[in-house]
């Protein structure tokens, strides 16, 4: 049989979501006490080329507005102090690059009822030797027997 949400909804007992981390808690009703297992809602390959994409468009106009700026100030001053205003912009806008490159957000996913849906369902398969269908619904098998 395969699993899917809707079959495997009536054995939930408990389900806490802690961003996309989902704590889980299953029991059949021949079961005495519940498993516990947590899903993760995971981002896919598109979200993260989507975020990357959007902070290094941020990164690469900071860098240019940066350095475009501290350029056009060190011309007018000009010398020694022009080129050490240029320097020290460019070290700037190279500062403000890397501190946008946050991973955490490139990781960052909407948690949508799918998503969860199929995390959950996914964390269900690790469980599912513990687990037969009858036909109507999910009982609890003793390991081993």
């Amino acid at each position: 049989m395969e699993i899917t949400y809707d079959s495997i909804k009536p054995l939930i007992i408990s389900e806490e979501a802690e961003g996309p981390m989902i704590k889980l808690k299953f029991k059949a009703s021949n079961q005495e006490s519940p498993l516990e297992t947590v899903a993760y809602v995971a981002t896919d390959q598109n979200e993260i080329m989507a975020n990357l994409t959007m902070q290094i468009g941020k990164s690469v106009a900071t860098n240019v507005a940066i350095n475009a700026g501290s350029s056009m100030l060190g011309n007018a001053i000009g010398g020694i102090g022009g080129s050490l205003t240029k320097a020290a912009g460019s070290v700037a806008a190279s500062e403000a690059s890397a501190g946008m490159m946050n991973t955490g957000s490139m990781m960052n996913t909407e948690i949508t009822e799918e998503k969860k849906q199929a995390a959950i369902v996914q964390a269900f398969t690790y469980l599912a030797t513990y687990y037969k269908h009858n036909g109507t619904e999910w009982e609890y098998v003793q390991p081993g027997a």
